[in-house]
């Protein structure tokens, strides 16, 4: 139950612009270093969002997909995978746990709203 407080408040983070915050945030819950967020996507003018292992960093288009929790959490994703010994993951994981995460916030905000 933790990890989807943790990831639902990460969705709740990015979503208010403190996208950092959320990585710092999932980081020490999962025991990772924490990634660099740059924005600009050095080159990729075709792609909102990007992770570079070699740098340990997450690139984002724009200042749009930073408050965009499905692009964040996917990076991020890629970020937890590539640090933790375990294999790369591929895209359909990265979503998965992107749009997971975003059903733990979407789960938690019915319930406050029913309190």
């Amino acid at each position: 139950m933790e990890e989807q407080v943790t990831r639902a408040l990460a969705v709740h983070l990015v979503l208010n612009g403190r996208t950092e915050q959320a990585i710092a945030l999932l980081s020490k819950f999962y025991r990772v270093k924490t990634p660099r967020i740059t924005i600009g996507a050095r080159g990729r003018y075709d792609i909102l969002g990007c992770y570079d292992p070699g740098r340990r960093e997450i690139c984002l288009k724009n200042s749009q997909v930073y408050m965009n929790p499905f692009i964040v959490l996917h990076e991020f994703y890629h970020h937890l995978r590539s640090t933790s010994g375990k294999h790369r993951g591929n895209e359909k994981y990265a979503d998965k746990y992107a749009l997971e995460s975003i059903s733990y916030y979407s789960m938690g905000c019915h319930l406050a709203r029913d309190s």
